[in-house]
């Protein structure tokens, strides 16, 4: 069977969903460059019909599947407020910036199999990032990654191995970030170092070193 897409949207305590265009826009693109049958008209309906149902007043966090026969299935729960400045680690594994999966948002992702497990030991850091066989930084295994250099911030290229979240489209469409290959060195010197995925919106991180 093959990995099914995956799409994980923030429904906000109104309803909204502000980062819908992207979303379908990324289902859209791996659907296509994967060859998953999919109708976007039945997928909007879908979260529609869910966000619908949804008690107002509190954020959720909404996890659409999509199989490879178009089959849409649709979970969702409470979101739990971000802790404040959420510390993140260098993570030990490298990625291989080459595997095509990486640009895709799917359920098959085993080189971030060991991260949840981490994490859960690990309760007060919120992400490991990671860096590929060049040494170049990738993402978080849950987020993208920014650093302010001079003033601009940068986040990774899709060269470098990621997957290129919806918020950190909605950035570089707004033209609030840049792309710029980016080294641990970066990393460690930034003047800030930020985070992004779908849930948690653009968001400050402090980097603190162990053994991960």
């Amino acid at each position: 069977m093959r990995p099914q897409l995956i799409e994980t949207l923030c429904v906000e305590p109104d309803g909204r969903m502000p980062l819908l265009p992207w979303h379908l826009e990324r289902l859209g693109g791996s659907a296509s460059a994967l060859g998953y049958r999919w109708s976007v008209d039945a997928v909007q309906r879908a979260i529609a019909r869910v966000a619908a149902s949804l008690p107002e007043g509190t954020t959720h966090r909404m996890r659409v599947l999509v199989a490879d026969d178009g089959k849409i299935d649709i979970t969702h729960a409470p979101l739990a407020p971000l802790p404040a400045l959420p510390k993140v680690a260098i993570a030990s594994t490298r990625l291989q910036s080459s595997a095509p999966l990486l640009r895709h948002k799917t359920t098959h992702r085993p080189w971030y199999e060991d991260a949840p497990a981490w994490l859960a030991e690990h309760p007060d850091y919120f992400d490991l990032l990671y860096l590929n066989e060049r040494g170049e930084v990738c993402e978080g295994s849950r987020t993208n990654v920014y650093v302010l250099r001079n003033g601009v911030w940068l986040t990774p290229p899709v060269s470098s191995g990621l997957l290129p979240g919806a918020k950190r489209a909605e950035l570089l469409d707004e033209e609030q970030v840049e792309e710029a290959v980016l080294t641990l060195a970066d990393v460690q010197g930034a003047t800030g170092l930020r985070l992004s995925n779908a849930l948690r919106g653009w968001f400050d991180v402090a980097l603190v070193p162990v053994d991960a």
